[in-house]
């Protein structure tokens, strides 16, 4: 059994039965996170600021966890602000951040992707879109084909990627159908990928294309190098990927040269990947290349260690001409 260590009870938060009885399944994960930080400074959480520096979610996924408890009423606001508590409350959560509370809140907000919203929209907000907008119309028609018939969720979700990335629908079928292609269409794989390309600036349809064909080309190399380096599972662990994009889609070495690389390195991905970045450094593309380099570099070494000349000039030669000739003249 999972208990927790007794020397965590020294200072203990009460959180009601009824809470987790009614909750813990149907709440979002994150919003559990806030509550736990209010139940922690019932007096101190004064606004999403403060909150999302202390338990390191965004603030629009703060905003979204207190609308819940608030809609569920669970929680409610009294409109009093007490910094001194706030700061108290700050304090206690003991943030991993050189920052205080105040310095934080005069920070420049920075520009950042963020990942969706916790909170879904609801059933009416939903249909309101779908009314005003007829592109969402053809989104969900033309994701049905993919998708196959779908619900609430999935329909919710599209509608928070085409509205909160500004994803056109076009680019959003054309996620669908990769994530088809890759046979998972879970909501959390749709979600993920969605999030990954905002991140990465993947939000037009070329851009698509060429993230779409740079990872058919890992996988591609993948399949290729799996025997040799002896892999089971079906698809690269996110290191391997990370390295396969560098080696095939940023250098452009073939797998030819990446197998090369591996039994030269003895199947070290790390070494190999040294391998490939000399390589790449010195505008070598082909084993041929790579052996004939190694030839130039032993024939300089035998030529540095093994010179005729400085042999004849040699000491120990002298000595011994010198002597064959006293024998000589004796």
């Amino acid at each position: 059994m999972l208990k927790l260590k007794t020397d965590f009870l020294n200072g203990a938060v009460a959180v009601p039965t009824d809470l987790i009885d009614k909750y813990l399944k149907l709440a979002p994960s994150a919003s559990f996170k806030v509550l736990l930080f209010i139940l922690r400074n019932p007096n101190g959480a004064s606004d999403e600021k403060q909150i999302s520096i202390c338990t390191g979610l965004t603030e629009s996924d703060v905003k979204d966890c207190i609308d819940y408890w608030k809609e569920n009423d669970v929680i409610f606001d009294d409109g009093e602000k007490n910094e001194e508590e706030a700061k108290q409350a700050a304090g206690n959560a003991k943030a991993t951040t050189v920052f205080s509370y105040e310095e934080q809140k005069e920070e420049k907000p920075k520009v950042v992707v963020k990942n969706l919203p916790v909170k879904k929209p609801t059933q009416r907000e939903l249909a309101l879109r779908i009314a005003e907008d007829e592109n969402l119309t053809l989104l969900y028609r033309e994701a049905q084909k993919i998708v196959g018939t779908f619900g609430y969720d999935t329909q919710s979700l599209l509608l928070m990627i085409y509205d909160y990335f500004g994803f056109s629908v076009d680019l959003i079928i054309t996620l669908l159908s990769y994530q088809k292609s890759e046979g998972n269409l879970s909501s959390l794989a749709i979600k993920k990928r969605a999030e990954d390309w905002a991140k990465n600036g993947i939000d037009t349809l070329e851009a698509a294309v060429s993230e779409i064909s740079a990872l058919e080309q890992v996988q591609k190399t993948y399949i290729e190098i799996k025997a040799f380096t002896e892999f089971e599972n079906e698809k690269p662990t996110p290191k391997v990927a990370k390295l396969l994009r560098s080696w095939t889609v940023n250098w452009g070495f073939s797998t030819e040269m990446i197998l090369f690389a591996l039994k030269e390195s003895g199947k070290s991905f790390s070494e190999a990947n040294k391998l490939l970045k000399k390589w790449y450094s010195l505008n070598i593309f082909d084993v041929e290349s790579v052996n004939l380099k190694k030839k130039r570099t032993i024939t300089s070494r035998v030529e540095k260690s093994y010179d005729v000349n400085n042999i004849g000039k040699s000491s120990v030669l002298e000595r011994l001409k010198t002597k064959e000739k006293e024998g000589a003249n004796v």
